[in-house]
């Protein structure tokens, strides 16, 4: 920006160009988050120097509460009376230290988006609640979709006309899937699931591949990306502390925060935080180190508290990074250049005699 030499007061007050940086923005959850789960959170947005701000619940901000927990089993018979509103859910079973790794995304359609169908009471959702899911799984590079029904119901998804050329849909009886399922990591990069057959997919999935902890939860409302509504978990039985299919609350977990904040960075578009957060936490899953509710397989496993393992995670550094398995969920290419989200550039009045 050129100046002119006649008048210097004029120059220096003349306003400079910034770089304005738009903040992570996550809804409060209803109820305030665990201590240790607070004193976490915290203390790896700040190792990110991701700037952020904490608004209450209703604006357009997703909520973010992996604390707390639901099981599958919440989303069969109609749904639970208190499932939170969404077009549907996708859960993330991640492991890379085990053998060939698990990197899948389970998909189902919120109960209340499904009609009624005749025989047994079970639930089918349209073609436009499906295409969502698959455009949500195409979009991370996902080319093997998977989409469990019951048998009665095949023929009718089937004649959907659903993907977009170069993907690979699979529609699947519940009783054709099952061993596929059992004989341990499956082929498909993603599985949609009908809410009624969730948690036995989820239950599958969790024993084959060994992730048996805490998967992070991403709830997605309408429009065509699917909008990400709320973050929390899912687990297995009364793993959160619930009873029945009711949503729990975690004690800490470090890989399941780590994860979830991931994703929310990515929905904000800040991929470089959300990449060098997940490097992190693979490199020391690849190291062996892992906590008592994700034990590792390793001999040299080195178990360590959920506190101590965030405090690892947060003094990682460049030196000796290596080479890492990518994340399907972080494969996204519709980003900036530097993998960060798009700045917008803004005139910003700076009085350099006041500084």
């Amino acid at each position: 920006m050129n100046q002119s030499s006649d008048n210097p007061a004029a120059a220096v007050r003349a306003p400079w160009l910034a770089l304005v940086r738009k903040p992570l923005r996550l809804a409060q959850a209803a109820e305030s988050p665990p201590q240790e789960w607070r004193a976490a959170l915290g203390q790896l947005l700040d190792w990110l120097a991701v700037d952020h701000e904490f608004v209450s619940a209703g604006q357009t901000s997703p909520v973010f509460a992996p604390w707390a927990c639901w099981s599958p089993a919440a989303f069969q018979n109609g749904g639970h009376a208190a499932l939170p509103e969404a077009r549907f859910v996708a859960s993330y079973c991640i492991d890379h230290g085990r053998g060939a790794g698990a990197d899948i995304m389970l998909l189902s359609p919120h109960p209340a988006t499904c009609t009624v169908r005749q025989h047994g009471g079970d639930a089918l959702p349209c073609a436009g609640v499906l295409k969502a899911m698959i455009r949500a799984a195409s979009k991370e590079g996902r080319e093997r979709i998977a989409v469990m029904v019951h048998a009665r119901h095949r023929a009718a998804v089937t004649g959907m006309r659903l993907c977009a050329p170069g993907t690979v849909l699979d529609v699947l009886a519940i009783e054709e899937a099952l061993p596929a399922l059992m004989r341990g990591t499956p082929a498909w990069d993603a599985i949609i699931a009908m809410p009624d057959l969730r948690g036995i997919v989820f239950a599958m999935l969790a024993e084959t591949t060994g992730v048996r902890g805490p998967w992070p939860m991403l709830w997605h409302a309408g429009g065509s990306g699917g909008g990400l509504c709320r973050v929390t978990c899912e687990a297995l039985g009364n793993s959160a502390g619930s009873e029945g299919a009711g949503e729990g609350t975690l004690p800490l977990d470090a890989a399941a925060l780590a994860l979830a904040l991931a994703l929310a960075l990515r929905e904000a578009g800040m991929m470089r935080p959300a990449r060098r957060l997940h490097a992190s936490w693979a490199r020391l899953q690849g190291r062996g180190v892992a906590t008592a509710g994700r034990g590792a397989d390793a001999p040299y496993a080195i178990e360590v508290g959920d506190a101590e393992f965030i405090g690892l995670l947060c003094r990682d550094t460049a030196a000796n990074r290596g080479m890492q398995k990518p994340w399907h969920a972080l494969a996204e290419d519709d980003i900036s250049n530097d993998g960060t989200q798009i700045a917008p550039l803004r005139i910003v009045s700076w009085d350099l005699a006041d500084s």
